[in-house]
């Protein structure tokens, strides 16, 4: 997740500004709180059950700039104990210091999600995301640590990169932790985590790996998904070779992907909203 176009390049000067303090940055969890917990979110083929939010932010992170800078915190809503959809909400501060919260949401769904809440009547997922298999991939081991190994190791296959509008590239860093472990209780899933690809300042996600041990036909096998959080051209290389690609065009403008599975906006905050300090 790259800053969208709206936000100005700072002065040097300007960007060696002190990010918000721990203190601050505590009381605008408690709002990212309740806009996750204000998203319902339900799956096409369920009898409109919610998704369930996970109870804490998965991640957080924070980008120097003036007025603060931004700060973010990711969000995991799951079925069945597995991660279906994803989102941040970040604190952004205009050149004049006036505040927005940008929502930024993908789903990981299997198929189309359905949503509500405030700003979400502009997000209509129209379709499912596709699990893709796993070339030369080892056959699911049998415990979960073991899994769990497994996913570590397939990971390290992956490089992820961004292009930028001057054809400048990044290369994204793998975070070493997932972000969500899955607990599934669906018997279509065997196992599965969600992790994350960051850029190099301000470690906010531009790309979101999925991996699942799904069970096909011929017994357990990994399967994988990504998902752009990023308003760059990203690019998903596997075993070094490209699998994956989200390009800005037409049909992919900064706002959502083709699909709608992407979406991004930005609701004005009262910063007297804010709750109270508190000692954590």
């Amino acid at each position: 997740m790259n800053l969208i176009p709206w936000v100005l390049v700072v002065p040097s000067a300007l960007a060696a500004e002190p990010l918000s303090t721990p203190a601050e940055n505590a009381r605008w969890r408690q709002v990212f709180d309740g806009v996750a917990a204000d998203c319902k979110l339900v799956r096409d083929d369920t009898e409109g059950e919610r998704l369930a939010l996970v109870d804490r932010a998965a991640y957080t992170w924070a980008r120097s700039g003036p007025h603060g800078g931004t700060y973010g915190a990711v969000y995991v809503w799951t079925d069945r104990g597995n991660a279906e959809s994803v989102a941040c909400f970040w604190r952004y501060p205009s050149a004049e210091g006036k505040l927005a919260v940008v929502h930024e949401l993908h789903s990981l769904s299997p198929v189309p999600l359905q949503s509500e809440g405030v700003g979400l009547d502009s997000w209509k997922p129209q379709a499912g995301l596709k699990r893709q298999p796993l070339k030369d991939a080892p056959i699911p081991a049998s415990t979960a640590a073991g899994r769990m190994q497994q996913m570590r190791t397939v990971c390290r296959d992956f490089s992820d990169h961004s292009v930028g509008a001057g054809d400048d590239r990044t290369e994204l860093r793998l975070l070493p932790q997932p972000l969500y472990r899955d607990q599934s209780t669906n018997p279509d899933v065997v196992d599965g985590a969600l992790f994350a690809f960051v850029c190099s300042v301000g470690a906010d996600p531009e790309v979101f790996l999925k991996l699942e041990a799904l069970n096909t036909a011929d017994g357990p096998r990994w399967h994988y998904i990504a998902g752009r959080f990023s308003h760059m051209n990203l690019f998903v290389n596997y075993q070094d070779q490209e699998v994956w690609r989200a390009l800005r065009d037409s049909e992919n403008p900064i706002s959502h992907n083709a699909d709608h599975t992407y979406r991004v906006f930005h609701q004005p905050f009262d910063q007297t909203r804010l709750p109270p300090s508190r000692v954590e």
